[in-house]
């Protein structure tokens, strides 16, 4: 890739008006999200289930040169439909970002998961939500820094939550990092 900067007298005015660089950074947006949320599609099989959601991808590419990291702020599928007493997994497969899944409001802590969240035999953080009033929180799920080049060994990183429905209805949910840029998703919990 090549860039250059041209630097103009305050007194000079730009090639174009705010409306032509307005269009072409929406044009350049909207096709960034369209290629992020075909590559979660095609690159990332669900996690260990047929109810699985890939809470984010991400790439972190090396070279003599340093790295670049990039990440699809989007869970791999919006919206789930399942049967009352199933349980989806949420999988962040991205290798530096972290991600929540939060059902209802917003905690004040996001770091850790909320006071309801168990952790099954095999590490992943578990929860039961019985009503769409009721609320839960994961806590941050990441990759720990030794799954990433040239860091040190730390504990293993949380890369998964789980969540039971016993009943059913349509609950939204979150990631409490990103769903102003979009990242949002629905269990709908059918009898």
């Amino acid at each position: 890739m090549d860039g250059r900067i041209h630097v103009l007298d305050l007194s000079e005015p730009l090639p174009h008006d705010q409306a032509f660089y307005n269009e072409q950074a929406d044009s350049q947006r909207n096709e960034l999200l369209s290629d992020a949320r075909n590559d979660v599609h095609a690159a990332h099989a669900p996690p260990n289930s047929s109810h699985g959601v890939t809470a984010g991808a991400g790439e972190v590419t090396a070279n003599a040169g340093g790295s670049r990291t990039v990440s699809a702020l989007r869970f791999s599928h919006g919206s789930i439909k399942i049967s009352a007493g199933q349980t989806v997994e949420w999988d962040n497969q991205d290798p530096v970002t972290p991600h929540t899944i939060t059902f209802g409001p917003e905690p004040p802590d996001l770091v850790d998961p909320s006071p309801d969240v168990t952790v099954d035999p095999d590490g992943a953080r578990h929860a039961i939500i019985d009503s769409t009033s009721d609320s839960t929180h994961s806590g941050f799920i990441v990759a720990a820094p030794q799954e990433r080049l040239g860091l040190p060994q730390a504990p293993l990183g949380v890369t998964r939550f789980r969540v039971t429905f016993p009943n059913a209805g349509t609950f939204p949910y979150i990631c409490a990092l990103h769903d102003d840029l979009g990242m949002t998703g629905t269990v709908i919990v059918h009898h």
